[in-house]
């Protein structure tokens, strides 16, 4: 599902190249904007390729938008040949995520959200594959700031993180965080564990965040990290800018090696 710019539904590709770009350009910082949106064939509203390229695009909002969601009668929209969508990366915050989308023979239908703002809704693809990934050395260098920020505002010091990775089931993550800290000559371990679920529409949502410290600086900062974890139970990370609409993803898979990729299959094949 692409929203559209404007309150008008596009006539011919160029127009909806241009209401594609500046839709996303709302929520998404695209590095070369002119180059986010290619769409070859001349027969509107039978095209040959649409590919949207957000390599390198930061989303600029502090917390993504709602997705806008139908409603009301929809319109015959346009068919697609060839549909891509690719990000490597796209930004989000301090984490970097790879996304890449592939379909053929993809129908939309043109339909408005409940502020009457246009839309296209994927309704149907012949194959398609969606792939996300984010690198577990980025995940743990993340957290290795967030913990050495938060521990140095009582005089810790933050030595190493060890970060293990699991499937938990089919379409869960489960992590496992190891920290060594030292204040005043005192070495300890802080224990975080955590959980994501990914949905149908790649979303994972985070839960059973939790933190435990060995000693009087592992309880310390442990006692600190409870506090800023606990905040983001049951945050929602989208790992796309964009809903399906209504393709429901099959044979979703999740592996854990260097990377943390979630891959899945749609369409009637």
């Amino acid at each position: 599902m692409f929203p559209l710019a404007g309150k008008n539904f596009p006539q011919h590709a160029d127009e909806l190249a241009d209401s594609i770009r500046d839709a996303l350009s709302e929520v998404i910082s695209l590095p070369k904007p002119d180059a986010a949106v290619k769409i070859d064939g001349n027969g509107f509203p039978r095209l040959k390729q649409v590919k949207v390229n957000l390599t390198g695009a930061q989303i600029s909002a502090k917390e993504p938008p709602p997705k806008p969601m139908p409603t009301g009668k929809r319109l015959p929209g346009v068919r697609v040949g060839n549909l891509e969508v690719v990000g490597k990366p796209i930004r989000y915050e301090k984490n970097e995520l790879d996304l890449s989308l592939k379909a053929r023979a993809v129908s939309f239908d043109f339909a408005r959200d409940k502020q009457g703002n246009p839309m296209l809704v994927l309704t149907s693809a012949q194959e398609g594959h969606v792939e996300a990934k984010i690198s577990k050395a980025d995940i743990e260098s993340l957290l290795l700031t967030f913990a050495r920020e938060l521990a140095a505002q009582h005089n810790v010091e933050i030595q190493s993180l060890k970060l293990d990775l699991t499937s938990d089931g089919k379409r869960s993550l489960a992590a496992d965080v190891r920290i060594t800290a030292t204040k005043m000559f005192v070495t300890s371990t802080i224990h975080l564990c955590g959980r994501a679920d990914i949905d149908d529409e790649l979303n994972a949502t985070l839960s059973n965040l939790t933190a435990e410290g060995d000693g009087i600086v592992g309880k310390l900062v442990a006692t600190l990290v409870q506090k800023k974890v606990k905040s983001h139970e049951g945050e929602i990370i989208p790992l796309m800018t964009f809903s399906l609409g209504d393709v429901t993803l099959r044979d979703l898979k999740i592996s854990v090696k260097s990377d943390v990729q979630v891959s899945a299959e749609f369409g009637s094949q």
